[in-house]
Parts: structure tokens; C-alpha cells; sequence
């Protein structure tokens, strides 16, 4: 039975913050991902920050998905579970039921990788409260239960650049919270896309797009999923985007097409070989005990 649709704190203030401390909008969107949205569910449930609201938007699992959902719904402030248009559709089911000044979109295959992250970037939302997007970084993970860091591979938090952006993601939305007044600026989520609708969010407002980038891990990702498995198809809904948009002129869209996917396979190639190496290999922070204890 779904949650009233009513915000819900996930704990009791345990102190130490002022009582207008914004609220954090957490949203997961799933569709059967028993594997992993337990570990998910536990890494918001268990955050320090008081003031946060979680909501799931499930697509009708029928894997075990909504069973788990229930063990920790007195932690949601809202869910439901029923067939909907796909991503972009419920991305925004969850933004309609979303209160938080901040909100921030955690997939079911990734999770927060400590319980402090939201109260560790809390004084940076604060502090760049016209921020459109305050962004963090992602550890790319191997897609196993128990998952470690990806050799060489960390997303952010570089600084944010247009002229780099606007030719590949750079705002990985698992670490990315986004000002509720950017959604109220340039709308939701367009539900034509299935795959790059963030970056297509984000292209909307241009090279005035406000990206404050912090020093700060916040989320740990899972390689492969949807991305993974439709390699040529992300890379088409980017440069859709790109154009839908006029952040490149065709001609330059389709040389950065081209040359995107011929990156991403010899990465993979890579990984390919590097991947029995993975847990002796290191790069700044990766065998650090709030990493490899998750």
C-alpha cells in the first residue's frame, strides 16, 4: 500500500542543526532491481541529515522489488509501485511529489557512500544556495553486490566548463543536487528521452547554466545498466539533445558522435584487461576505509 503523499523526515533531529536547514528531496526511480536497491534504500535510511525526504517511484516490479520497498517504507515519505512511460515519466512522478529545496536522483543500482554525505554537503548547498546544480563526485563501481571502485575511474568534480559540457555529461546525477528553482525555471524532465534526459535538462539553460563543483564523494555507481547496454542508443538521445537543444551545430554533433563512441570501446577495452588487477591497483583515496568497508 503506498505511503500517504505527505512529506515524512527519514530520522528525529539528533541536534546540531538550525530549523532552516533546507530539505533534501532524495528520489529513486526502479524497475525490478531487487539485486541492488536494498543497499540503495539503507545508504539514504541511514543518513545523519534530519531534514530529507525520501521517495521511490517504482514501475511495477515483479521481482522482489516492491517486498523490499515495504521492509523500509516507514523511511519513505512517499512510493508507489504501478506501470508508467518509462525514466523521464517518472522522474517526474517523483519531482510532483517532491518538497526539497534540493533534489537529488539516487538509481536503484547506486547508493550514498556514507551516512554523513547529505549533512557533509549541506554547508556547500548553503553556501551556493543560487547554484543550479551543486555537484560531488561519483566512484564508479564494479556491478557486483559487495562492489569496488572501478580502477582509474572517478566522475568529478573538476570544475564544471560549457565548452566541455555541452560536447559530453559531465554532471553525473547521482552526486548532482539540483536548486528546486532551476526545475520551476526551465521545466521538467522531457519524456520523448529515455536515457540522456538529464544531460538534455541541463543543456536547456546553456552556458548561464550555474554549476558549483565541490571536493566531496557522495555516490557510489554501478557500472553498466541502462547506459551500459545501449551504448549507440545514449549517444544518439546525446546528440539529439545537443541539437534539440542548439548547444552544437549538427556538423559538429555528429564528428563528436563519432568520436565519443570510439572512446567509450577502447575504455571498455581497457577495463576489460584491467579488471583482474582491480583491487591492486590504486588512485588517490581508493583503498580509503570509507570505500572499501561499504
Amino acid at each position: 500500500m503506498n505511503k500517504p503523499d505527505k512529506t515524512m523526515p527519514l530520522k528525529k533531529p539528533t541536534g546540531g542543526f538550525p530549523h532552516n536547514n533546507p530539505k533534501v528531496s532524495i528520489i529513486t526511480v526502479v524497475f525490478n532491481g531487487a539485486d541492488y536497491i536494498e543497499q540503495t534504500m539503507q545508504s539514504v535510511a541511514s543518513q545523519t541529515y534530519h531534514n530529507l525526504e525520501y521517495i521511490i517511484i517504482d514501475g511495477g516490479s515483479t521481482d522482489g522489488t516492491v517486498e523490499i520497498i515495504k521492509k523500509y517504507a516507514s523511511h519513505l515519505a512517499y512510493w508507489h509501485s504501478k506501470p508508467d512511460g518509462g525514466l523521464a515519466q517518472a522522474f517526474n512522478l517523483g519531482l510532483a511529489q517532491a518538497h526539497g529545496q534540493w533534489i537529488l536522483f539516487l538509481h536503484a543500482d547506486d547508493f550514498l557512500l556514507r551516512p554523513t554525505v547529505v549533512e557533509e554537503v549541506l554547508p556547500h548547498l548553503e553556501l551556493h544556495a543560487q547554484a543550479d546544480v551543486v555537484l560531488g563526485e561519483t566512484i564508479m563501481m564494479a556491478r557486483q553486490k559487495n562492489p569496488l571502485p572501478v580502477p582509474f575511474k572517478k566522475m568529478g568534480p573538476r570544475p564544471w566548463r560549457w565548452p566541455e559540457f555541452r560536447l559530453l555529461n559531465t554532471i553525473p546525477h547521482q552526486a548532482a543536487f539540483t536548486n528546486r528553482r532551476y526545475f520551476e525555471r526551465v521545466g521538467n524532465f522531457n519524456e520523448t528521452f529515455n536515457i540522456a534526459l538529464d544531460y538534455e535538462l541541463y543543456l536547456r539553460e546553456g552556458k548561464a547554466l550555474r554549476v558549483q563543483c565541490i571536493p566531496l564523494a557522495v555516490s557510489g555507481m554501478r557500472e553498466g545498466g541502462v547506459s551500459g547496454k545501449n551504448v549507440l542508443r545514449i549517444y544518439r538521445e546525446k546528440r539529439r539533445a545537443q541539437l534539440s537543444t542548439k548547444a552544437l551545430p549538427p556538423w559538429l554533433a555528429w564528428i563528436n558522435f563519432f568520436w565519443r563512441i570510439g572512446r567509450f570501446y577502447l575504455a571498455r577495452l581497457g577495463h576489460i584487461i584491467m579488471d583482474p588487477f582491480a583491487s591492486k591497483i590504486c588512485y588517490p583515496g581508493r583503498r580509503s576505509g570509507r570505500l572499501l568497508s561499504l
